[in-house]
């Protein structure tokens, strides 16, 4: 933008100084050739092409001698460049017309290159310090996008820590006050089973059998409340994720996808699921990679365990025949995965083709297991 502001001012200037001068029907040629040509550097930004158009200029300005005083509009292109050398033409043309030339426009032709160089460096100076802008800009912009998506993470990661650590304030919770409250009301239904057995009166034993239904009572709804504390302080990601941690097999890429926990019995399968998958991984695979997705589906829950181990043609026939058979001998881990996901009315499909793989599906409707 700022070179074509450049580029009219000169041809402003050169157009007015050469009218001025010239009364020849012809004087439209040179300023329309060299607009032209001043256009076709804009169009066409390679060096080579300016510099090629320059020389042809300059050799036309040898033959036409009034041509040069839009010498400098056309030189713009490439001065501050490595060929502004092509600038040192212009005595050389000066040189070979003296008689030509009368004072101003020596002067003329002289000013004109001064303001070309002085406007092509005011020019590129506005456009470094643009470019250094927009870098700056875009750098802070980027810097600001990475602090953003950070804090992001440290929220994440925050409320997960938060959330882990009420899950196990409540484990705890709930293991004090069954081991205490729990204990002590166990003691006292038996003191005063032993009192009912001893007591005679009539009315005596009717208020501690009302008492001792009334701590009954009492201990079952606790005992329910601890049971649900500690069905909500397991973490299905905190314990696959330990799991994961503590495998040292070979490198594990775990993928946790469920914005809603699922039923207590669907947790403990999962988790004995990946435990018995990875253990089978150690002792019978040389995969040196295990991929573990966890996914949520509207309907159902989605686990993926794969590897890229090998298998030859006759390990392949074999767990084929025993899957299709359902007859596992003695792959007691194959047959508890198998049962676990059918007490679900799941669905479990193995693959062999690139590794082993295990695709497994439970419905999230309510089921007995």
């Amino acid at each position: 933008m700022y070179e074509i502001i450049d580029k009219i001012l000169l041809f402003l200037g050169c157009t007015a100084f050469y009218l001025y001068r010239t009364d020849s029907s012809l004087a439209i040629i040179p300023i329309l050739i060299s607009l032209a040509l001043s256009c076709f550097f804009i169009y066409f930004e390679d060096r080579r092409i300016r510099l090629i158009g320059s020389l042809l200029y300059a050799v036309l300005c040898f033959f036409q001698p009034e041509y040069i005083i839009f010498l400098p509009l056309v030189l713009y292109d490439v001065l501050l460049t490595r060929y502004q050398w092509v600038v040192a033409t212009l005595p050389i043309l000066l040189l070979f017309h003296m008689t030509e030339y009368s004072g101003d426009i020596i002067l003329a032709a002289v000013g004109f290159i001064t303001a070309a160089y002085i406007l092509r460096f005011k020019t590129n100076r506005i456009n470094k310090l643009q470019m250094d802008y927009n870098e700056l800009r875009d750098a802070s912009t980027q810097i600001s996008l990475q602090l953003e998506a950070k804090n992001k993470d440290l929220l994440a990661n925050q409320d997960a820590q938060i959330n882990l650590a009420t899950l196990n304030e409540r484990n705890r919770i709930s293991k004090e006050i069954h081991d205490n409250i729990g204990h002590l009301l166990s003691r006292s239904l038996l003191q005063i089973g032993a009192l009912l057995i001893i007591a005679k009166e009539e009315p005596i034993r009717e208020g501690l059998t009302s008492l001792k239904e009334s701590i009954s009572e009492g201990m079952d709804q606790i005992r329910n409340s601890i049971h649900h504390m500690y069905d909500e302080s397991i973490d299905l990601y905190q314990q696959i994720d330990r799991l994961v941690k503590d495998f040292t097999g070979c490198h594990i890429n775990y993928e946790y996808d469920m914005k809603t926990p699922p039923p207590l019995p669907i947790k403990h399968s999962l988790i004995a699921i990946v435990k018995e998958s990875l253990a089978n991984v150690m002792r019978h695979s040389n995969a040196t990679k295990v991929s573990i997705l966890l996914r949520e589906h509207p309907a159902i829950y989605q686990l993926i365990i794969q590897d890229n181990g090998t298998l030859s043609k006759q390990q392949q026939k074999f767990l084929t025949e025993m899957i299709e058979r359902q007859d596992f001998g003695s792959s007691m881990g194959l047959r508890n995965i198998f049962e676990r996901v059918k007490g679900f009315h799941g669905n479990i499909n193995l693959s062999f083709d690139q590794g082993f793989k295990l695709f497994i599906t439970i419905p999230k409707t309510p089921t007995n297991n």
